[in-house]
């Protein structure tokens, strides 16, 4: 496994910081670090309310690298509050599938520990989009 992996891991695990903001409005429980293609590392944290400003740490950190004017992923990592590596959610997955152009040049981080990693388009391939990628 590339050493790009292990630094990944590091800068979300860095981010990592579960805290509440008041009753309502918890953050940091997950974290995102991606590598973009101008090979610069991004992150992000989630937000979890009982409101629509909710977002996931893969949305943050995305938004992170479009304000540097960079979107395209190579390669992401995702951690919960445990530091545990995890795949993207069902929500996330259609965002992220959405928002890169070839899903699969994206690589994943799925087990740390047995440096097992997967293209998006494998933990999804039959995602119903896929049509409209290949048409572009």
């Amino acid at each position: 496994m590339d050493s790009i992996w292990t630094t990944l891991y590091k800068e979300a695990k860095d981010k990592l910081n579960a805290s509440s903001i008041s009753p309502f409005i918890e953050y940091g429980n997950n974290s995102c670090a991606i590598l973009g293609e101008n090979n610069k590392i991004y992150c992000g944290i989630n937000i979890t309310s009982n409101t629509s400003i909710s977002n996931s740490a893969e949305e943050s950190a995305i938004m992170s690298m479009l304000n540097d004017k960079e979107n395209k992923i190579k390669k992401m990592v995702i951690l919960n509050e445990l530091e545990e590596v995890i795949t993207p959610s069902d929500i996330c997955f259609d965002y992220l599938l959405e928002f890169c152009q070839n899903p699969d040049e994206v690589e994943i981080l799925v087990d740390f520990n047995k440096k097992k990693v997967c293209k998006l388009s494998e933990l999804i391939p039959e995602w119903w989009g896929t049509f409209r990628n290949r048409k572009n």
